[in-house]
């Protein structure tokens, strides 16, 4: 079961933040500003968050891609944005984007979402998730 959340969980990022075959150079790591999650939730019960990434503020970048893995225990989250300012039509200052995930932890315990930033560092909510 839980192997089948996981791959929903992968196959749902992937629908929604949308997958290039062709990646160019101009693509990196975005800042990740946000996470919103509940604090606690109980085992076996599926819960959603949202992470929201800041793209542009100094030029036009947009969002590439949000990447997204996991274990039991922890969901790790990093999003690419793709330089477009290169003669396309580029966002006028900061702009920003989320993706929605899901997760089912299924132990007591806690749970992590991490979200790597440009820096190497981390954002990170954590929630107790009860018996």
């Amino acid at each position: 079961m839980r192997y089948v959340a996981r791959a929903l969980l992968l196959a749902a990022v992937l629908l929604v933040a949308g997958c290039s075959l062709f990646r160019d150079r101009t693509v990196q790591v975005a800042r990740i500003t946000s996470i919103a999650a509940p604090d606690t939730v109980v085992a076996d019960s599926t819960f959603s968050a949202i992470v929201t990434a800041m793209l542009g503020p100094d030029s036009g970048y947009v969002l590439d891609r949000f990447e997204v893995s996991g274990t039991d225990a922890q969901v790790t989250v990093q999003a690419w944005s793709r330089d477009t300012s290169n003669g396309k039509v580029a966002p006028l200052g900061a702009t920003y984007s989320d993706v929605k995930i899901g997760a089912k932890p299924t132990e007591p315990g806690k749970f992590s979402i991490i979200a790597l930033k440009p820096d190497g560092s981390t954002t990170l909510k954590t929630i107790t998730v009860l018996p």
